[in-house]
């Protein structure tokens, strides 16, 4: 080779292999003349030709770096999978998501899994065919083992970045963007149990993991004052959307329990809203007769006719903080990392939970703080 070739190929070799990162300055002119044993006009010919190739830059009075790659992106299209994409929170999602990928120009593929497992996975089908950048999902996971997750995975081995929106898969590793659901049921209850409250029912989905856990956390806060729930007043049942069986359970309830609580806390606002229009057809007053917390702060909650008091669902929020989390994969694909982001909740308090006398005391709570790891 001639003497500048080999200067070239000493640094292009050492840039490919990762001895000279990006960033990082190249050895000297004088330092390369003596390693190579060749004049300064071959040393800068070397430097130059790689100059024109876009693998390094001169910075005027300070020297010659290794110029930072810019990533390859195979394709600008994200796939959104939401459980349906013009109702309820989500259309609040889709929002956050988009008003932060449209700003890198991205754009994005709406998808309405309709809670179903099998439309589910032929939409993750589609999109591994399309070869999308990414793909944002809130999934389908009920308390068993019956998911996509190992679709997911094949998927995201393949370079499609991963992110779950809204949910999680335990013991999986997919960077997450969820809502603290555990913390949310403690703090519905405690909200219950400031307002006098000691014989509250649980009322929600039983096959999503999501509103499962809210539950849970409201029982182990109820277990925590000595006032478990008892098994008659907890109701669950199977399905969301056109496919609930909410009104169905909400009915068989009031019509054969013996007891009724004084408030109920349910997996969501769409629950709430079934369990209250089924009680007002039986002639019962909320929250005269019976109380009601839903979940998520929905446009349902906000109606005046209902004016639900509901655990807050930042919908756009998380929008945007799954799409940052993407991102960041597509951007920097050599990093292998897993986040999961929880956002602490707060409760919205209107006119569907009536005070009773008196209220005893509560400790303070032992909520999480909001955290990326």
């Amino acid at each position: 080779m001639k003497k500048h070739e080999i200067v070239e190929t000493w640094i292009r070799n050492s840039i490919d292999e990762g001895g000279i990162a990006p960033g990082e300055r190249l050895p000297s002119e004088s330092q390369l003349c003596k390693q190579f044993g060749v004049s300064r006009n071959a040393v800068r010919q070397g430097i130059r030709t790689l100059l024109y190739e876009g693998r390094v830059e001169t910075v005027k009075g300070v020297g010659t770096f290794c110029r930072p790659r810019k990533p390859s992106i195979p394709s600008t299209n994200i796939g959104l999978v939401e459980f349906f994409i013009s109702s309820y929170i989500y259309p609040e999602i889709i929002h956050g998501c988009y008003n932060t990928l449209s700003k890198k120009g991205f754009d994005l593929l709406l998808n309405q899994s309709e809670y179903n497992l099998e439309h589910e996975r032929a939409i993750l089908m589609d999109l591994r065919k399309k070869k999308v950048g990414g793909i944002i999902i809130a999934p389908i996971y009920g308390a068993g083992d019956d998911s996509n997750a190992l679709l997911l995975e094949e998927i995201q081995n393949e370079g499609i970045a991963i992110v779950l929106c809204d949910d999680y898969f335990p013991g999986r590793s997919f960077s997450s963007v969820v809502l603290d659901d555990h913390a949310g049921g403690e703090e519905a209850a405690s909200h219950l149990w400031r307002k006098g409250h000691r014989k509250i029912g649980l009322f929600y989905q039983k096959d999503f993991l999501v509103k499962a856990t809210r539950m849970k956390g409201v029982v182990d806060f109820l277990g925590k004052q000595g006032a478990p729930v008892p098994d008659a007043w907890i109701v669950g049942f199977n399905g969301q959307g056109p496919t609930s069986g909410a009104p169905a359970a909400a009915e068989r309830f009031l019509r054969e329990a013996k007891e009724l609580p004084t408030a109920f806390v349910c997996g969501n606002d769409e629950d709430a809203l079934h369990l209250i229009e089924t009680a007002e057809k039986r002639g019962l007053r909320v929250p005269d007769d019976l109380s009601v917390v839903g979940f998520d702060n929905s446009n349902i909650a906000q109606l005046e006719k209902v004016s639900l008091t509901s655990v807050d669902h930042p919908s756009f929020l998380i929008g945007e903080k799954a799409a940052e989390i993407i991102l960041d994969k597509i951007f920097h694909p050599e990093v292998r990392f897993v986040t999961q982001t929880v956002i602490t909740p707060s409760l919205v308090e209107r006119s569907s939970v009536r005070s009773l006398e008196p209220a005893a005391p509560i400790p303070p709570s032992t909520l999480l703080q909001a955290r990326t790891q």
